[in-house]
C-alpha cells in the first residue's frame, strides 16, 4: 500500500498569505496603537498572526477561494503572520501619538 502524500504548497503562497493577510494588518497595527509599553509589540503581533490565521482558516472552510491546504500551510502561515504583525504593531505604536492630538 502506497501512502497518500499531500501536493506542495508553494512557498511563495504562504508567505504572501502571511505577510498580506488583511485581519493580521489591521489587528496588529490597531493593538501596536493601543499598547502603553514596547514590550507589548510582541502581543500586539501574536494577536494580529491568531486573526489573520482564523481568518484564513475560516476562508479556507468555506472555500472562497484557493487557499492553500491548511493542514501543510497553516504553521507557516502562522509563523509568517507573527514576524509581519511585528513589523505592522510596531508602525501601529510608532504612529500612535500622530492622531487626533493625543500627545
Amino acid at each position: 500500500m502506497v501512502p497518500d502524500y499531500q501536493p506542495n504548497v508553494p512557498l511563495i503562497e504562504v508567505f504572501l498569505y502571511g505577510v498580506l493577510n488583511p485581519a493580521t494588518i489591521v489587528v496588529a497595527f490597531m493593538l501596536g496603537r493601543r499598547a502603553d509599553d514596547k514590550t507589548k509589540i510582541m502581543i500586539a503581533a501574536f494577536g494580529g498572526a491568531a486573526a489573520g490565521a482564523a481568518l484564513l482558516y475560516i476562508v479556507t472552510f468555506l472555500r472562497l477561494w484557493d487557499a492553500p491546504t491548511l493542514g501543510r500551510a497553516i504553521a507557516g502561515v502562522f509563523t509568517t503572520s507573527l514576524i509581519a504583525g511585528l513589523v505592522y504593531a510596531g508602525i501601529g505604536y510608532a504612529t500612535k501619538g500622530w492622531s487626533g492630538g493625543q500627545k
